[in-house]
């Protein structure tokens, strides 16, 4: 059962709530800008992503206010210098992060309120933020507004000039370790997620998989293995013969089969899970 909620019948602050809540996790974007005078500023941003990779590009939405319709310093910034950057949030600076986001006067320097120092940028004049692993300089792409009413969001893509990456987060094989990261998102209401808590392996096919409609019809019509267990199997290239070194399982009644080819499963043992499903099957 579905409850279906027509966005005709919710105000802008149920909607709100209900794209918050249910569009998560989403990362965090701690966006530095100056304004034409040179004053700092700084704010986090939850609608957020990257959105290409020749140019390299990320985004994230700076909604107009609720009540007045005002666009934030942000948005005004990036449309007076045309560049920011961007600092990715991990778990050791969430509750300064939070601190940020109060509505100071555009004239109060949030890296000074929220106790963050200033990194210096390479390409751009405004900062970021010292204590993040994660930078991105980036000068202005294009701004798309999404309705010009209050509430509505302001698309602001940026294009990344330079990245700067802590040496602490790379694995032994040069590549960024998700745990070393640590990066924490947002969900609804006062709801976080740490990454670091909740990361698993999904093993990409190397090849074109048989998909659903080409497996054994008890197998997919069993109520025994869920959809993640038999998209598992549905990415074998093709259905193997029963192999005689796995005869042990021969003697397995059906339901010591199910329990072990589910096991196999959660392991990522395909080959031998395939084994033990060509006998329920035979």
């Amino acid at each position: 059962m579905y409850k279906n909620i027509n966005i005709k019948d919710v105000n802008l602050k149920e909607a709100y709530q209900l794209m918050i809540s249910g569009v998560s996790p989403r990362p965090i974007a701690f966006v530095a800008t100056q304004d034409k005078d040179g004053n700092d500023n700084l704010a986090p941003f939850s609608y957020f992503n990257a959105f290409g990779s020749n140019p390299p590009i990320v985004g994230f939405s700076p909604a107009n206010s609720g009540r007045t319709g005002d666009q934030k310093d942000t948005l005004i910034n990036i449309r007076n210098t045309n560049e920011f950057s961007i600092s990715m949030v991990n778990y050791n600076m969430v509750e300064q992060v939070s601190l940020s986001s109060c509505e100071y006067n555009s004239d109060i320097d949030e890296f000074v309120k929220s106790g963050f120092a200033k990194k210096k940028s390479s390409l751009i004049s405004p900062p970021s933020v010292d204590k993040s692993n994660f930078i991105m300089e980036c000068k202005l792409y294009d701004i798309i507004e999404l309705g010009g009413k209050p509430g509505s969001g302001n698309l602001v893509l940026g294009e990344i000039l330079c990245f700067h990456v802590s040496e602490n987060i790379f694995d032994e094989n040069d590549k960024i370790d998700p745990f070393k990261l640590d990066p924490v998102s947002r969900l609804g209401y006062n709801f976080y997620s740490r990454s670091k808590s909740g990361i698993f392996e999904v093993h990409k096919p190397r090849h074109n998989g048989i998909g659903f409609d080409a497996l054994p019809k008890l197998i997919l019509q069993s109520k025994n293995f869920s959809g993640n267990e038999l998209a598992k199997l549905a990415g074998s290239k093709e259905i193997p013969e029963i192999d005689s070194n796995y005869n042990d399982f021969d003697d397995l009644d059906n339901q010591t089969l199910i329990e072990k080819t589910k096991d196999f499963l959660e392991d990522m043992d395909i080959d031998t899970a395939w084994q033990t499903v060509l006998r329920l099957i035979k």
